[in-house]
């Protein structure tokens, strides 16, 4: 009895294990209880179908995880003021400090760049009384708001954080996006295409093996390419656990809720249907490059075999050497 105990601990262990590296974020997507996976998420392979009797047609999906060469992260910063020479000199001086404390850092003057968005006057009201009319209420300047984006360029990725410490220093808190950039993306592709011509090579080499000869038939092609950047990839979800009340328990409880916080992470492209993967782990978030190679072989028609009649005669010698042909129905 023991040993089967030990077993069935062992199995409520290893299911409890089982639940905490799938993660909260596909616990709450209640990934086994939906049978709808979406095609990034298939748990079975794709089916093989047969286009024609003489037609064959191969898909080749290859992705590449590229980390980025350099990064731009872009800073909104809010100003208002009594006077539009005044929200302006503030502004100013709270940008200057940020680009005098970066380049103390190491930073270029040609990595950094302000962009000038908004730059508007303010209103309120004014509530007057006339003798002969109700109150009236009119608009009257009440000062000038100014927005202006910081855009910095940089490198390394670990120096986002002392970024972020420079402008929170002059209360700039608002770090709108981080774009990723690949030098020379163009190779990326070129790559892609290579590798993916040569695994093509390699199913006609398998096919020809199998007597099927791929390089006689008549060959169209067709070609896609696709990036995704990691901020598209940044999914939202919540992390909580809520108790189930019986319905006696709803009816005579009041039930006070909670904001619950909405957390962000990366969720990369999987490579669920990728026959190829360039760099397949993925520690930080990176660009990722698809390309995809459609390919139809129309073989030529078999033509139907012709089926030749051997005719057969028998010939019979007589007695006296007279030779003659037997006619056999």
């Amino acid at each position: 009895m023991k040993p089967f105990a030990l077993f069935l601990f062992g199995l409520l262990f290893l299911s409890t294990l089982h639940a905490q590296v799938m993660g909260n974020y596909a616990q709450q997507q209640n990934v086994y209880q939906n049978i709808n996976f979406s095609a990034q998420y298939r748990a079975v392979p794709k089916a093989a179908t047969f286009i024609g009797e003489n037609v064959i047609e191969f898909n080749i999906n290859a992705l590449s995880n590229q980390k980025a060469s350099t990064y731009t992260a872009i800073f909104t910063v809010y100003q208002l003021g009594k006077t539009a020479d005044e929200t302006n000199k503030l502004l100013n001086e709270r940008l200057d400090a940020v680009i005098n404390e970066l380049k103390t850092q190491g930073f270029k003057t040609e990595d950094i760049f302000v962009d000038m968005v908004n730059f508007l006057p303010k209103y309120e009201y004014d509530r007057t009384k006339k003798i002969f009319s109700k109150k009236t209420l009119t608009e009257i300047p009440k000062g000038f708001e100014l927005q202006k984006n910081l855009h910095i360029r940089y490198r390394d990725p670990a120096l986002l954080e002392k970024i972020v410490t420079a402008a929170a220093r002059q209360e700039i808190y608002d770090i709108v996006k981080v774009d990723y950039f690949v030098e020379n993306p163009q190779t990326v592709y070129q790559e892609l295409r290579a590798i993916a011509l040569d695994y093509l090579n390699n199913i006609k080499q398998e096919y020809q093996k199998m007597g099927i000869s791929l390089d006689s038939a008549y060959v169209i092609t067709a070609e896609n390419a696709w990036v995704a950047y990691p901020i598209n990839r940044y999914e939202n979800y919540q992390a909580f656990s809520t108790q189930s009340l019986d319905p006696q328990d709803k009816s005579s409880a009041i039930i006070e809720t909670f904001d619950k916080p909405t957390l962000r992470f990366y969720n990369a492209v999987p490579a669920n249907d990728y026959d190829i993967v360039i760099n397949p782990e993925i520690l930080e978030p990176t660009v990722q490059f698809s390309y995809n190679l459609a390919v139809r072989f129309t073989l030529p028609e078999r033509k139907p075999r012709e089926v030749k009649e051997t005719k057969k005669e028998f010939i019979m010698l007589t007695p006296d050497g007279e030779v003659k042909t037997l006619k056999l129905e």
